[in-house]
């Protein structure tokens, strides 16, 4: 690959090289990602901004969750004007998978690549969710499969 460095995402353990032209629209879009238990732990996190508290803010939306299935419904989007984020959710198989966007960033058709991405996520981790493994770095090898998610919605809005 062309103009690559060695890191998808993750500043602590960099081993997948990318392009630095689509980490550079990656920063430009997302915010980060996670996937966390129901009750909140995070299992998979990938920041594209510094200061974010990943794990305080997967504690609110799993709070979250539960209010809204006891209370008003699905909750799906979130908006949060002081710290311009969008959040993106998906729960299923007792996971859930949190996309963080800037507001500009072109949601058209992303339920599809996310609701994806948290089956593949589940498929390739199933066992080790079952056993109830937190571990993170268990769940890092998850980064290529991540990485071309990303890629393929990136295409399909034409943002490269």
């Amino acid at each position: 690959m062309e103009n690559t460095k060695t890191s998808f995402l993750s500043s602590h353990h960099p081993y997948v090289p990318i392009n630095v032209k689509f980490q550079k629209i990656l920063e430009k879009y997302l915010v980060g990602i996670f996937v966390a238990r129901d009750g909140g732990d995070i299992l998979y996190s990938k920041s594209f901004q510094d200061g974010l508290k990943l794990p305080l803010m997967s504690n609110f939306i799993a709070a979250l969750n539960v209010f809204g299935e006891e209370n008003v419904g699905k909750i799906k989007r979130i908006l949060i004007e002081g710290l311009d984020i969008e959040m993106n959710i998906v729960a299923k198989h007792g996971l859930v998978l949190t996309m963080m966007f800037r507001p500009h960033m072109v949601k058209d058709h992303i339920s599809k690549y996310y609701e994806i991405g948290l089956d593949m996520f589940y498929d390739e981790f199933k066992e080790q969710i079952a056993q109830n493994r937190t571990n993170q770095t268990i769940y890092e090898q998850f980064d290529p499969k991540m990485f071309e998610l990303l890629f393929e919605y990136l295409v399909h809005i034409e943002a490269l």
